[in-house]
């Protein structure tokens, strides 16, 4: 690049930020994370998602086995009973909170757009 044409580009590239990505590159990125945005800009809330139900049956075996431990010294019956309560505790704690979610996702969706 000869000294004229450096000092060209520089003009051109004058106010510009050195450390911006190029344009293309940024209208591809905008379009990326527009695909990949919530589950309401996808087409709604969904109450039976994967990540719901492993943490909801996942987190339900694990407080029951927590239960059942802690419950252990009182002898066996007493104990299953206790760990079963626990997860069964546990499964309507995430389903309530997860039909809350539903219906806070559900007024979202009614409210008048900005």
């Amino acid at each position: 690049m000869s000294r004229e044409e450096r000092r060209a580009y520089k003009r051109l590239t004058k106010n510009q930020d050195p450390y911006a990505l190029p344009p293309a590159a940024q209208r591809t990125r905008g379009r990326r994370t527009a695909a990949t945005r919530s589950g309401a800009a996808r087409g709604g809330f969904q109450f039976w998602s994967g990540r719901f139900l492993l943490w909801s049956v996942g987190g339900s075996v694990a407080a029951a086995l927590l239960g059942l431990s802690v419950a252990w010294p009182g002898g066996m019956p007493f104990a299953g009973y206790v760990g079963l309560a626990v997860g069964i505790v546990w499964l309507a704690i995430a389903w309530v909170v997860r039909m809350a979610q539903q219906r806070a996702a559900e007024g979202r969706a009614t409210a008048a757009p900005r």
